[in-house]
């Protein structure tokens, strides 16, 4: 079963419960959470959100923080916390009923000496074993994210290779294919299909004009997103370790998650 989401951001000064009314008022079935929204609105309580879910026929996932977030990081005391929140979210998902939480690999300053980018990649992969241990108890999956370029960071998770390696370390890890940040990145959204293929299990749609992550609605960039790509995407999701197929909607305001679906509703 394929669902259709949207992100939930602060960006929109709404609460979960507001966004989820919105997204079923919509005709949208799933709905993702950017934890920073819960550091200002509060957390629901897990019994609750689950019975909202329920009530819509909605499904769930949770993106980490991006800002201020760095699984990479070599401080020591913010890279724990980052794996911390991580953890906590994936067994916050788990007493709701599970879902998915999806995160970013981390990134480092591309002027920093070659020691600082070497530990920094070592503190991802050292990221990456802690949460993969505690994520192979739980129902919740974990999807590793494409980011989008940024001049002089290294970004661990910018290349579709450096995503499948990732999922070649961590066989029980997901994929969500962000298809906006392949774009402006200049990548071929074709190469993410080509060599993740059935381990992509959530795409993100957002659309920018090659030159900043801007995720406007889809049809105001440049993005060619055509039917022949979209089923493409389709036969990647076909199989998702037991979670739907989900396409997430990433806008900056509600009326382009209206327009958005209906955009893609007509590849």
């Amino acid at each position: 079963m394929t669902r259709i989401g949207g992100a939930l951001d602060l960006r929109f000064g709404k609460n979960t419960l507001q966004f989820l009314d919105f997204l079923h008022s919509n005709g949208f079935d799933h709905i993702e959470i950017k934890k920073d929204n819960d550091y200002v609105y509060g957390e629901i309580e897990p019994a609750r959100l689950e019975r909202m879910l329920s009530k819509y026929d909605i499904t769930i996932s949770y993106h980490a923080p991006h800002n201020e977030f760095n699984i990479a990081s070599v401080n020591e005391k913010v890279r724990m916390s980052c794996v911390s929140q991580i953890i906590e979210m994936g067994e916050y998902l788990q007493t709701v009923g599970s879902g998915w939480v999806n995160i970013h690999t981390g990134y480092v300053s591309g002027a920093y000496h070659e020691t600082v980018i070497a530990k920094a990649e070592e503190n991802r992969t050292r990221s990456l074993d802690e949460i993969a241990a505690v994520y192979e108890t739980l129902d919740t999956g974990l999807y590793v994210e494409n980011d989008s370029f940024e001049k002089n960071i290294i970004k661990f998770g910018l290349q579709p290779e450096q995503i499948r390696d990732i999922l070649n370390r961590y066989p029980g890890f997901g994929a969500t294919f962000d298809i906006g940040h392949a774009h402006h990145s200049g990548i071929p959204p074709v190469r993410f299909t080509e060599l993740l293929g059935d381990r992509i299990n959530a795409v993100h749609l957002h659309d920018n004009n090659g030159v900043s992550d801007e995720h406007l609605a889809l049809g105001k960039g440049s993005l060619d997103l055509d039917s022949g790509f979209a089923n493409e995407l389709d036969r990647c999701m076909s199989s998702c370790n037991e979670h739907c197929s989900t396409y997430v909607f990433e806008m900056k305001s509600l009326p382009d998650f209206v327009s958005s679906k209906e955009y893609f509703a007509l590849l």
